[in-house]
């Protein structure tokens, strides 16, 4: 099975954000991409850049994932290794920030009820009257 490899830094942003109780997944697939911290409650993925992420070829990618999650309605924050190293609570508390104020900066992951079709509004009733044929079978038939 594959464990991705998880920097210091990242253990660190980690470490800090368990003891604000903040709930979170590490290392998750998402939208095709691999995250480093997600959480899925604001729809608020935290990536952690190291020094490869200064390439021209890495940065590329990074805006191409970026651009992938904020069309999909998710908020990317980064943060680099160094910022980790120097502060690690500031990242936390931007990250916390962001949190408290998730209605206007960040999703907040909902089921949305999507909208009606033809076929689903057929669907609907075909259940509607089976359930009812069902009720009516059980409510005629002799106890033994």
């Amino acid at each position: 099975m594959y464990e991705p490899a998880k920097t210091g830094a990242q253990k660190r942003l980690a470490k800090n954000l368990r003891a604000e109780n903040i709930v979170f997944l590490e290392n998750q697939m998402l939208e095709g991409w691999e995250v480093d911290i997600f959480l899925p409650e604001y729809y608020l993925v935290v990536e952690v850049d190291g020094f490869y992420h200064l390439s021209a070829f890495q940065q590329e990618k990074d805006k191409l994932k970026n651009n992938t999650f904020q069309a999909a309605g998710y908020h990317v924050l980064r943060f680099t290794n160094t910022e980790i190293y120097q502060d690690a609570n500031k990242c936390v508390k931007k990250i916390k920030d962001l949190i408290k104020n998730h209605k206007q900066k960040l999703k907040k992951a909902e089921q949305v009820e999507s909208e009606k079709t033809p076929w689903k509004n057929k669907l609907a009733d075909l259940r509607k009257v089976l359930r009812e044929q069902e009720r009516k079978d059980h409510s005629s038939k002799p106890w033994p």
